[in-house]
């Protein structure tokens, strides 16, 4: 099936000034495709001709005019990872955000966003009115706060028509895209994708310390916990030093233990409701055991006690890559070629493999997935020329601008096979010019356009003589990986995923924050506080603390959101259903 933008006539977005040499006849066209594009921002009238001038020459001036205001000036959201070479620029200004500028419809500002302190750097914009047009956020609860605070701007078809026809004409062929960002007064305020349902955090073993402790794959928790234990004092790399570690309780590694729990009360998610005898509960058994089993494995020294500070992981990712670590949960999935890499530098004879979440007393669950229908970005109430944002997002949508802003430039960072999918033509140049810039794609249909290139076929089906040694390595770990994790034998443990939630009123959602926040500060002190503080005690204060804060009115409002909705609302096992898995 035909795409929209396939059978659309291809836009040129580039406009130039007319020249004065040109005919009337062709003055006449820019003028027509210079109104196409205008943006109410540009509205008004012409520059007054000098009488002795030319009824040509005046339509030529009028054309350039016309030309020049077409062309709108916005500014746009980008994640900064901090992982941008010196060379490259910065990311506010490198060859991308120039590329974007040199052949885009409109002129972009870009503005960074630290990716995990993003909602800090948000609050600050927005106080100070200099919150970019176009924001580019993951966290759907952020999203819908700024929408409870009347920050984002309702699109309505008509503006879609006018500046963004190709994405309308998605909207209309999937019609759950519009669903999802519709928000309850009735009005489209997110813009996303559809995509493909992938592994975004994986768990790793090293495969060679189990082979050498002549340990199995672990298969529940418990097995995880003694294989833990056994890399932690057996001496599995056999230097004959006490220097190795089990397990890692920073960032996605111990999220991974929540989520084998079945708990999604996260460092960076908070949903501890479940659905229990078709309603939806605040379940704390899941989070105590949890907390249990990480107090367990810190107790008993099989982590890195400081792990605390390392609230981006990297220290996690150094002693996996330094070999002074036997179980990681990777963020990005099998994305991370530079972590793979540098394990091979250090340790060539390692061998990793992705294992399946060990199965907990809760069941067996999966880590946390891309969505395969996404939400990812809005636009700023204030935004002043709402028309050029949406050109822009227009622009984002072309099967040509994804492919760059994927492959890079056709001759130069990749060629085509035969079958027209693209391949890098040297990985280590298109690692270093092009490793640092995927969050400009937030908005790609790739897997829509281009199934074959893209999405689970090609996925799994990865072309290896395109790939670095290091890229090939993870690909070929990838397909095992998926099998393991899109599956709904062992499903993702949310409801829902975070993107098809259901916005709770500012009251509640400020009132839910703030009595989590307290809550994962008790468990924190749960894991370190020894025999002096137990779980049975901390589980105690945490439901004081959800009480005293009123938490039962947001429970209530779940329970009830849950039975006006359960029959239209898109839930878990409808997202398996949706992929085919």
């Amino acid at each position: 099936m035909l795409t929209p933008i396939q059978m659309r006539t291809k836009t040129k977005w580039k406009r130039t000034l007319v020249a004065s040499g040109l005919v009337a006849g062709l003055s006449s066209i820019l003028i027509v495709a210079g109104c196409a594009s205008d943006t109410e921002g540009n509205a008004g009238s012409g520059k007054e001709g000098d009488a002795s001038h030319t009824e040509a020459a005046s339509n030529q001036q009028g054309a350039s005019e016309e030309s020049t205001k077409a062309r709108g000036s916005i500014s746009v959201a980008i994640y900064d990872r901090g992982n941008i070479p010196a060379d490259e620029g910065t990311i506010e200004n490198n060859r991308w955000t120039r590329y974007m500028n040199e052949n885009g419809p409109v002129d972009v500002k870009y503005v960074a966003i630290p990716r995990f302190d993003s909602i800090a750097k948000y609050n600050t914009l927005f106080a100070s009115s200099s919150a970019p047009d176009l924001i580019f956020e993951y966290d759907s609860n952020y999203r819908d706060q700024l929408y409870q605070q009347k920050q984002l701007l309702p699109i309505d078809d008509e503006l879609l028509k006018t500046y963004a026809p190709d994405y309308y004409d998605y909207l209309e062929q999937y019609p759950l895209m519009r669903k999802i960002g519709t928000k309850e007064d009735g009005q489209l305020y997110e813009l996303g994708a559809v995509g493909t349902m992938l592994p975004n955090h994986v768990l790793f073993i090293r495969k060679d310390w189990l082979d050498a402790l002549h340990l199995p794959i672990p298969q529940t928790t418990e097995e995880l916990f003694q294989t833990a234990k056994a890399f932690a004092e057996q001496d599995p790399d056999g230097n004959g030093k006490d220097d190795t570690y089990g397990f890692s309780l920073s960032f996605v590694s111990g999220m991974m233990l929540d989520y084998m729990f079945g708990n999604v009360f996260t460092i960076y998610e908070k949903y501890p409701w479940y659905i229990q005898e078709d309603e939806l509960v605040h379940d704390w058994e899941r989070s105590a055991a949890a907390v249990s089993y990480k107090k367990r494995i810190y107790d008993e020294g099989l982590v890195d006690k400081d792990f605390l500070t390392d609230t981006k992981g990297e220290k996690a990712k150094q002693d996996w890559v330094n070999g002074k670590l036997g179980i990681y949960g990777a963020n990005g999935g099998f994305n991370d070629v530079t972590m793979y890499e540098a394990l091979m530098n250090v340790n060539p004879d390692a061998e990793i493999v992705p294992i399946a979440l060990p199965e907990s007393e809760f069941g067996q669950f999966s880590p946390a997935l891309t969505t395969p229908i996404r939400k990812t970005a809005a636009i700023n109430a204030s935004a002043k020329d709402p028309g050029a944002v949406l050109e822009y997002v227009n622009f984002l949508i072309q099967p040509e601008t994804t492919t760059t802003l994927s492959f890079g430039i056709e001759g130069e960072h990749f060629e085509r096979k035969e079958n027209g999918c693209p391949i890098a033509i040297n990985p280590e140049k298109r690692k270093q010019e092009m490793g640092y810039q995927g969050d400009m794609n937030m908005l790609n249909w790739r897997d829509v356009q281009n199934p074959e290139c893209f999405g689970v076929t090609a996925y799994l089906n990865p072309d290896m003589s395109s790939l670095s040694e290091a890229a090939a390595g993870l690909a070929k770990l990838r397909v095992d990986g998926y099998a393991l994790y899109v599956n709904k034998e062992t499903p993702l443990p949310l409801y829902t995923m975070m993107d098809y939630m259901p916005s709770m009123p500012q009251d509640l959602q400020m009132l839910n924050t703030n009595a989590l926040n307290a809550i994962q500060d008790i468990w924190v002190k749960a894991i370190i506080g020894g025999t002096s503080y137990t779980v049975d005690q901390a589980v105690a204060d945490a439901k004081a603390a959800w009480d005293r804060a009123g938490g039962e009115r947001v429970d209530d409002w779940y329970k009830q959101w849950y039975q006006e909705n359960k029959e239209t609302a898109i839930l878990t096992e409808d997202i398996y259903s949706l992929t085919g898995n």
